[in-house]
C-alpha cells in the first residue's frame, strides 16, 4: 500500500478542519479523478507540515495511479473545496544516487500515532517515512555492494541466443548472431542465411 502512496499538501488546513465533511469531499474528488469507487482509497496519514512556517496539512494515501493527481491537482482543489500546493516529497531529484543508478521514492512505515478527532470522525495515522532506493541500470551490480553498481552482468552468460546463435555482449544487453539458416528470437530453421537480433532490453 506505501508503495503506490502519494502525500498531497493541502495550504491553509488543519488536522480538526480536514476532518470534517471536507475528508468526504476529499474523498469523492480522488475518487471522481483517479477514477474508481471511494472505498478503494485509503488515506493513512493527516499531518501538520512541521519544515514550513505556513499552516500546511500533510495528506497520504495509497491510490493505484499517482500520475493523474499530478496532472489534475485543479481539478481535485475544485472537487474538495481545498487548495492544493504543489507535490513536494520526491528525494530523487537531488539525484543522491551515484554510478548512472536509477533512484525510486520510497515510502516506508515509520509509525503509529495516537488518535486525531473532531466532532465527525476519529482518525489514527500512520506516519510514513519518506526515503529513497538506488537500482543498478540494467546488466550492472556491485562487486562488494548490491548498489554500487561497478561490474557489468555477462547477460550471455545464460546463452539467451541458444545452441543455433553466437551472443556478443553489449553493455546493458546483448545481440544473437544466428546461424545460417535460423533466425527470429528462438532461431528456428529458417530460410534466410543471416539475422541480427537485439536483446536485453
Amino acid at each position: 500500500m506505501l508503495f503506490n502512496s502519494v502525500t498531497v499538501r493541502l495550504d491553509d488546513m488543519s488536522q480538526t478542519a480536514f476532518l470534517s465533511p471536507l475528508f468526504d469531499y476529499f474523498l469523492e474528488g480522488l475518487a471522481a479523478i483517479v477514477p474508481c469507487p471511494k472505498e478503494n482509497i485509503f488515506i493513512f496519514n493527516v499531518q501538520d507540515d512541521t519544515d514550513v512556517e505556513a499552516k500546511i496539512l500533510n495528506v497520504s494515501f495509497s491510490v493505484r495511479r499517482p500520475v493523474r493527481l499530478y496532472l489534475n491537482r485543479a481539478i481535485l482543489a475544485r472537487l474538495a473545496n481545498v487548495q492544493v500546493l504543489p507535490f513536494d516529497d520526491n528525494l530523487c531529484v537531488r539525484e543522491p544516487c551515484v554510478n548512472f543508478e536509477e533512484c525510486l521514492s520510497v515510502l516506508k512505515f515509520g509509525n503509529a500515532s495516537g488518535f486525531i478527532s473532531s466532532n465527525t470522525l476519529l482518525f489514527r495515522p500512520i506516519y510514513p517515512v519518506n526515503t529513497f532506493a538506488c537500482r543498478c541500470p540494467r546488466g550492472f551490480t556491485g562487486m562488494k555492494h548490491k548498489y554500487e553498481c561497478d561490474t557489468e552482468v555477462n547477460l550471455c552468460y545464460s546463452s539467451p541466443c541458444g545452441a543455433n546463435g553466437t551472443c556478443i555482449r553489449k553493455e546493458g544487453g546483448y545481440t544473437c548472431i544466428c546461424r545460417e539458416g535460423f533466425t527470429g528470437k528462438k532461431l528456428y530453421n529458417s530460410k534466410p542465411p543471416y539475422t541480427v537480433w537485439y536483446g536485453g532490453k
